[in-house]
């Protein structure tokens, strides 16, 4: 495989689509000889290619054209034809840059195809010139050539052909060994590495083993355990119907049968033990997670879209069964492009009869990955899902876009107006937790939000509300503070028979910033008795975890002594020390990754504009570590997957 870049040039033709051709002919400065269309020498562009020729499906390449004027109007365009002869297309709108390169890890596209910096757009962005065509790989053992081209101007007629490009992308990486499984009652392919040992050490085997199963449609695909296999794996791609003398449809399946090729992968010489992994996708993401609820010699399982419960046929394995669950067709919907949307075909498994079919994954001895798509409309996410409640501070009103950005990672997250929305007070005279005690309670009635308790997110006043909240009502499970202070600043907080009076301010201490800015930062009274005082928040009487996150650079209010003083009354009282993580060169307003530093804004509290602290690239990556750190929070305490993250700063 060729690892330096190469350059080819408009003399060699390959074939392109009757379009393309068509146009090439129109052309006055090409003519046609015979069947040969022949392109004028003196075109000066060439369309450069890193890897060049030939690589693997999964590597990305390096597209970039040289010789074109400057800030020249092209069209790029990639065409392949599928193991059957259908055509995929993809094209995208370029402009050169000053020196009449176009680089598309650099270049954004302005359209056709796709927009915006997308390096490998060309190719995923490939579309079956007939509709509703899926590009498929059934010969590992040939490769798929993609064409590329680079022609004049934009659509909807881009001109004369430039240069043009072929790259072939192999399915079955250089020294990988394929060989045909018809073992028993198995049936599949195994694919070993090369003679060298994992992640290309210079032993041979034993490799990790995993086996890779497809969803319905049965019939044998080896493309990717065949790439897998390039990575160090021994992969056994494993049909299971609808392949050779295997049960035409998959009404009645045995995990027997897959048992059968665990025990043959595990047996093999070149494929180390003690146990295996499990990759599918759809029906097979399905049948990988039955078998690491069932089989024994299952390490690790990777389900993509995969169903929770038994789907599409009976399953038995020795004197157990798993029914399919229900189907109602009548929920099935025709979207406007004529299209049947069957995402709400199934019956749900947590309830009712169809709870037989749900998959014991409790019985598992393996890790697990889920990898979900959420648009994915061949059956719904699964629920439900752990719940957080999340509060912002003063002004009020109703902020929803941490909350939506949450539920992106499998929260159900309620974001919590308490004042200054609709028919809520329009002003905050106090602060009365029953009010969220009842948000708490809606939170944890919902079918979509799984208990025992909930997590609390807030910044600011929102975040002295989520310690209020943790400190006086059950069923909190996890709170995470970003710049609060722990005390009841300027309004008294209230819970039935228990009043927190506020700390109080003067606005004397007020101070002038050379900007003309104010500066707030000291105009609170004085914590007198410290972590006693009575205006703290009793947070000894938290159940859960505390995560505080604290901007050194805050000018709201002197968050990290407030962190402080919250952990030593914690540990004044025979509890925990919370979790700190300080940011130096950050101010108030931690929101989430890569939003734009708010130096200063108006305060409602004293009418005028105050800054808030900060230095923009310091506070920049202080929010995308602080909300690593969240969400790695809230999946330990409320039940995630996610991995613990440590702070970089």
């Amino acid at each position: 495989m060729a690892s330096s870049p190469a350059v080819l040039r408009a003399s060699r033709l390959y074939p392109w689509s009757l379009k393309s051709r068509a146009q090439l002919l129109r052309s006055p400065q090409m003519k046609q000889v015979g069947r040969i269309i022949s392109v004028p020498a003196r075109m000066a562009a060439t369309l450069i290619l890193e890897p060049a020729g030939r690589c693997c499906w999964d590597e990305p390449v390096r597209i970039a054209v040289r010789g074109l004027a400057p800030e020249q109007p092209v069209t790029l365009r990639a065409s392949l034809r599928d193991e059957k002869g259908a055509l995929f297309q993809a094209h995208a709108r370029y402009c050169a840059d000053a020196h009449g390169e176009l680089d598309l890890e650099r270049a954004p596209a302005l359209g056709g195809s796709f927009a915006g910096l997308e390096p490998m757009g060309l190719l995923w962005a490939l579309e079956p010139e007939k509709p509703l065509l899926r590009l498929v790989k059934r010969d590992v053992r040939t490769p798929l050539a993609v064409e590329l081209e680079v022609l004049e101007g934009h659509d909807p007629e881009p001109g004369r052909l430039l240069c043009r490009a072929r790259q072939e992308r192999d399915f079955l990486p250089p020294g990988v060994r394929r060989e045909p499984v018809r073992a028993g009652r198995v049936r599949g392919t195994l694919f070993l590495p090369p003679g060298c040992g994992f992640q290309h050490s210079e032993e041979p085997g034993p490799f990790p083993g995993i086996v890779d199963m497809f969803g319905t449609g049965g019939g044998l695909l080896e493309y990717r355990a065949s790439l897998l296999a390039g990575k160090g794996f021994a992969v056994l791609a494993l049909a299971y119907y609808n392949y050779e003398d295997l049960p035409k449809t998959m009404d009645v399946l045995h995990l027997e049968y897959f048992e059968e090729a665990v025990n043959y992968l595990l047996s093999h010489p070149e494929v180390k033990g003690p146990g295996v992994g499990l990759l599918g996708v759809s029906k097979g993401g399905e049948l990988c997670l039955s078998m690491a609820s069932f089989l024994k010699g299952i390490t690790a399982a990777v389900i993509i879209n995969g169903s929770v419960a038994n789907v599409g046929g009976t399953l038995h394995y020795k004197g157990e069964t798993l029914p399919p669950v229900g189907v109602n067709r009548n929920r099935i919907k025709v979207t406007k492009d004529g299209y049947a949307d069957i995402v709400d075909v199934l019956n749900s498994p947590l309830e009712g009869p169809d709870q037989k079919s749900f998959i014991p994954v409790e019985r598992a001895e393996s890790t697990f990955l889920f990898l979900v798509g959420q648009d994915d409309h061949n059956w719904k996410r699964p629920g439900p899902f752990p719940g957080i409640i999340d509060i912002f501070g003063i002004g009020g009103g109703l902020l929803e876009y941490r909350a939506s950005l949450l539920a992106g990672h499998g929260f159900a997250t309620l974001a919590l107006a308490y004042y200054n929305f609709e028919d809520l007070p329009k002003n905050m005279d106090n602060i009365s937790l029953e009010y969220f005690e009842e948000a708490l309670c809606y939170m944890l009635q919902h079918p979509q939000v799984k208990g025992p308790g909930i997590g609390l997110l807030g910044i600011s006043l929102g975040a002295d509300i989520c310690l209020s909240m943790a400190s006086f009502l059950k069923n909190v499970s996890a709170t995470v503070s970003i710049n609060g202070s722990g005390i009841s600043g300027n309004k008294a907080i209230n819970y039935k028979l228990s009043s927190i009076p506020p700390l109080g301010y003067d606005l004397r201490r007020i101070k002038v910033a050379f900007s003309g800015l104010m500066d707030i930062v000291d105009i609170r009274n004085d914590l007198v008795g410290g972590y006693e005082n009575s205006s703290m928040i009793p947070v000894e009487k938290a159940q859960g975890p505390i995560l505080l996150i604290v901007g050194q650079d805050d000018h709201n209010w002197r968050s990290e002594l407030y962190a402080q003083k919250v952990s030593e009354r914690l540990q004044a009282h025979g509890k925990e020390k919370p979790q700190i993580i300080c940011y130096p060169g950050t101010g108030h307003y931690i929101e989430p990754p890569y939003f734009p530093l708010c130096p200063a804004s108006l305060h409602e509290l004293v009418n005028k504009h105050v800054m808030w602290g900060g230095e923009p690239t310091a506070h920049s990556k202080a929010q995308v570590d602080a909300w690593k750190q969240i969400l790695a929070f809230f999946c330990k305490h409320l039940g995630g997957t996610q991995k613990t993250a440590f702070p970089k700063l």
